[in-house]
Order: C-alpha cells, then structure tokens, then sequence
C-alpha cells in the first residue's frame, strides 16, 4: 500500500539526511506524480518530539477540513518509515483514504500520534521543522496548486485550526436557489456566486435530480460560502447518501473541485455513469424548463 505522507518528510533532503545518519536506504520511499488529499482531516502539532526540540505535526479528524501532501511507493517493507516515525511508540500506521487531483479514491498508509502521546496543548514547532515541510510544499507545488494549504499548514504552526481551508461548496442540482432543497443551504450560505461552471458532464436520475460525472461539457452551478463547514456537511452528507470517502453503496462521492479559481466540496455520482441521460445544457434548472437531453 502507497505511503501519504503529509509532514517533514515532503523535505526529500530532510528524509535523506535522516537516512544517512541511520544507514537506511533513501530510495525505499520513491515520489509518485500528482498532489493528493487527505479529506475530512486537519494539521495539528500537538505531540512533542525530543528529537525535533519541539512540536511534530500531526492529522486529526476534523470533517470538511483537508490536508493536502503526497503518495510515496515504498520498497522494502516500511522499516525505515517506522523508525524515522518512531513507530509503533510514537507515530503508528493509519490506513486512510485520499482523494487524486481529478478527485478518484486512493488507499494508503500515514503515520499518526498514539493517543498516549497527544498533549491536550498545542506545541510550538521545532527548530526547522516548519520550514522543511513548507520547503516540500513548495517543491511540489502544493503552495501554488492550493495555497489554502500552506495557509492552513502555517496556521498550524500557531496553534490548534479551527477554521477550514475549503470552506465553499459547489451546487449544480435540487441544491441551487430556487429549487427544491435550496432552503437547505439558507441556513449556512454566507455568499453566492450564480452561474459558475466546471468540466464534467451531468446526467438526468430518474427526473429527480441530477449527478455529476466526468465528461467533457461543462456543468453549471452555484459556488455557497458556508464558513460553517463542519455542519453543512455532516448535513449534506446524509442527504446526498455519502457514507465516508472510501464507504462502499455511496450514493454521491465528496470530492474536491475548483470552480473560479476557488476550491469547493461538491458531490459526484457513485453509480454507473450511464444511469442516466446526459443533459448537454449541463444546466440542472434548464432541463427542468424543457432543456435538452442526449
């Protein structure tokens, strides 16, 4: 299974000190293309190291939050990754699943604080750690591709984040203003901005509701600033039938996707992609107003 990794270990030339000053083999972990992310997760620095001299960062829980990093190919079995992690005192291995730029589930293995060893207070980062991880950031390109995370990443650094760094939500069906489940959203939309759209494709479910697919029209919608992330989607969630990211007899899948230049949790058809017709308008309220369908 792919390695996430998420922390300093996105420095390569942090890794390969560390693997010379212990003789592990620096190419048991090999770079894979693409950014990845770890949704429904937040950075944390509530463990503190010895051998860092302050705070390591961590992943925690946290829904419709996200921490962005990359996927490693790791040869050799997971030996020198244990050791540099301090596993299984320190660090253990968490099977999680991320989300690839086009938004397809990936399994893989990260490595989080044992319970034992979480403070209940935020721990200042040691001396250089900060910086290697945003030196990785920057390296592959996680800064410029979501510069929400290095925000996040920063804040960090300062202490326990609450807010998230996706904090929009992209509507394209029953959800947009003026149908039937918009009221949903009055309650955690602060702004909206009408007549966005994204490539894909939409398709017509039984004459109820749409789903979103890949395809090469674009689909239009609407981008909700909901700053009340967390709730918005523990509520959305169990309306469009999305049972976890990775959760089998999902009905939708969250993903992330960019509309405006603006990150967005929006939710993809999990069935098959021809369970329904293709409306070619890619407009949810022009086909209810006779638009065409393929």
């Amino acid at each position: 299974m792919k390695y996430f990794g998420y922390g300093s270990n996105l420095d390569l030339d942090d890794w390969k000190d560390w693997c010379q000053r212990n003789g592990k083999n620096p190419n048991s972990i090999k770079v894979l293309p693409g950014i990845f992310i770890l949704p429904d997760h937040e950075l944390s620095f509530h463990y503190y190291s010895s051998g860092r001299g302050g705070g390591a960062l961590d992943v925690v829980s946290q829904i419709g939050h996200a921490v962005a990093g990359k996927l490693f190919e790791v040869s050799d079995g997971y030996d020198a990754l244990d050791k540099k992690e301090g596993a299984p005192n320190y660090y253990e291995r968490k099977e999680v699943q991320v989300l690839s730029e086009n938004g397809e589930i990936q399994s893989g293995i990260t490595y989080v604080v044992t319970s034992d060893k979480i403070k209940k207070d935020h721990q200042i980062p040691g001396p250089g750690y900060l910086e290697a991880v945003e030196k990785g950031y920057e390296n592959f390109g996680i800064s410029k591709m979501y510069p929400w995370a290095i925000k996040q990443l920063r804040a960090s650094g300062k202490g326990f984040v609450k807010s998230s760094g996706v904090e929009h939500l992209f509507t394209y069906g029953t959800l947009r203003e003026g149908e039937e489940r918009a009221f949903i959203l009055s309650e955690f939309s602060k702004k909206i901005w009408k007549d966005c759209k994204i490539k894909g494709s939409l398709i017509d479910l039984s004459g109820n509701f749409p789903g979103l697919i890949e395809g090469e029209y674009l689909v239009v919608g609407e981008i909700h600033h909901t700053p009340n992330i967390k709730e918005t989607l523990e509520k959305l969630d169990v309306i469009e039938g999305f049972y976890g990211h990775g959760k089998e007899n999902s009905l939708f899948r969250r993903v992330l996707v960019s509309c405006n230049d603006i990150d967005c949790w929006t939710y993809l058809w999990a069935g098959k992609p021809d369970a329904g017709q293709i409306i070619e308008s890619g407009d949810w309220c022009m086909r209810k107003k006779g638009g065409e369908t393929k």
